[in-house]
Formats: structure tokens, sequence, C-alpha cells
């Protein structure tokens, strides 16, 4: 349906308003922050469902429709999930701009064996200890990104040129441990695209980096082997920009801020995170067509 949408090509981006009979007939859609505009194409839509045929009635109720495939099957209950935001930082002297007010969120995923290989029983109190790779490497390639104004891209592995993250354990007793978070990370994306074939391969090729310093907090119950308290903070300078990211127009480097916290347990804050289709994790269930990179 979407193919006939406003793109009117199969693949990438289907970012828009949709208006559709139940039958899956498309009758308006457009992809605008423009109310005028938005309201005219569900005014198109309405009209069009007005005199549509007996055929796009309403669908049986019993007749239900179960996804083949569904990102959020793989939400790890027993990890860590983590619900982030993030925002430009104003500049001293502030300078502000159309898009200045812009922000963004996402989720982070860690399931239960990623989680427990970095917040372990076998941590010494005083001990300072280097996050593992799959867990630094998730938050530095597809969540320390530009975001802030639009769809951006991640970072290849290659791309990472430091990678600092570690941990200290600050209290620990039979019942609880206490780790604090810091670290310093620096991605850089320069010329061409190392990810391969997939949604996110872009059409031009823009150079840009983030470098970020971190400072968290997390505390660890051993009886209920789960996480209780979660808080990360990065400060980031990013430079240059992405295809879609809303960067065209404005300075080319700013300060961003980010913010990471456990997520609240409704359905609002288990959706999948942007880039969960190229997430260094084999717990992730692809759709069948699709092969992970």
């Amino acid at each position: 349906m979407a193919n006939k949408g406003h793109y009117r090509v199969e693949g990438g981006s289907r970012q828009g308003i949709y208006i559709c009979s139940p039958a899956g007939e498309l009758l308006s859609s457009i992809n605008s922050l423009n109310p005028d505009d938005v309201l005219s194409v569900i005014q198109q839509g309405l009209d069009k469902w007005n005199h549509d045929t007996i055929s796009n009635l309403p669908i049986d109720p019993i007749n239900t429709v179960t996804p083949s495939h569904r990102w959020e099957d793989s939400y790890p209950e027993n990890g860590l999930v983590l619900t982030g935001y993030k925002i430009d930082l104003k500049s001293d002297p502030p300078s502000n701009d159309n898009r200045g007010d812009r922000w963004n969120m996402d989720h982070v995923w860690f399931n239960q064996a990623e989680m427990k290989g970095w917040i372990t029983n076998e941590l010494i109190e005083g001990s300072v200890n280097k996050v593992p790779a799959v867990v630094s490497e998730r938050l530095i390639r597809f969540h320390l990104v530009d975001n802030v104004r639009g769809q951006t891209l991640p970072f290849a592995p290659d791309e990472i040129k430091v990678n600092q993250m570690m941990t200290e354990v600050v209290y620990k007793n039979e019942s609880s441990l206490e780790l604090e978070i810091s670290g310093e990370s620096f991605s850089v994306a320069k010329g061409e695209w190392l990810l391969g074939a997939n949604d996110w391969t872009p059409t031009h090729l823009l150079d840009h980096s983030i470098k970020t310093k971190l400072l968290g907090k997390v505390t660890y119950n051993f009886q209920t082997e789960t996480v209780t308290e979660f808080e990360l903070v990065a400060i980031g300078e990013r430079f240059g920009k992405t295809q879609n990211n809303g960067r065209m127009f404005g300075s080319d480097s700013n300060h961003i801020g980010f913010y990471y916290k456990m997520a609240q347990e409704n359905a609002s804050e288990k959706i999948a995170p942007a880039f969960i289709d190229l997430y260094n994790a084999d717990w992730i269930i692809h759709p069948i067509n699709k092969k992970r990179l």
C-alpha cells in the first residue's frame, strides 16, 4: 500500500500520514509538518471514503490479521531496556535557529546475557573494569548519534576511533551492587558507506563525526537479577551532517546532550530501537526475507 503513496517507490522510508480503508486500499497520503496540507490530504481521503464501494466496508472483526514479523517480538524481557533522550545544547552566547528546540528519543536493548556480561557478582568493590565491547559498541554505533533533528545514520565498527567506557564498583554487599560509569567515545564516518545495502544506505556520502564524554550510575539487585537504577549522561560534540538529519542549514558543529534511563513497563516504551535491524546481536529476530549484515 505504501508503495502507492507519496514516495511511489519500494524500499526506504515510509514516513508520513496514510489514510486507507480497512481492506487496505490507499485513499491519500502525505509527509508534511504543515497542518493545512495534512488537513487537506485527510479531507481528500475522507471524501474517497464517503464514496467508497461496499467491498471496502469494515472487515469482520473475527478476521484478525497477525503480522508475519515485528521487531518488538525480540523485546528482551529479562534484560536491560533504556529510554534515551537527546537535544541540542545552547551555545555560549546562545545562538538560536528555526529548529533549535528540536529533540528526539529512542530505546536501547540489551538481553539478559549482555547485561550480566558487565554487571556480575564477581566484581570487587573498588575495582575499575572496561565495559564489554558488545555493550559499548552498541551504544556508540547506534545511539550516540546525531538524530536530534531528523533521521541519521549508524556508525560502522571501523568508524569507532575511541571507545573508552569504564565502570568502578563503588559499593557492594550480599544483595546489591553500585557502579559508576565514565568514559569517552569518538566516531568518524568519512567517505564510503561501510554497512552494505540496506534500508539505511544513503544516496549522498556526507562526512560526519561525534565525540562524547560520559558519566553514569547503575544499581543491580543480586536477588532479583535486575537493574533497579540506571542513569547515563553524555555531552557530545557533533561535526558535519547526514542526508536526512536536518543539519543542512546551520552550523557545521555544535554540542548535543544525551540522557538514558531505565524504560518503564508500558507499551509505549517497548518500541524497538531505530537501528534494531543493524544491531550487533544474534538474538534479534529478523524478517525471513532479509539477511543480517
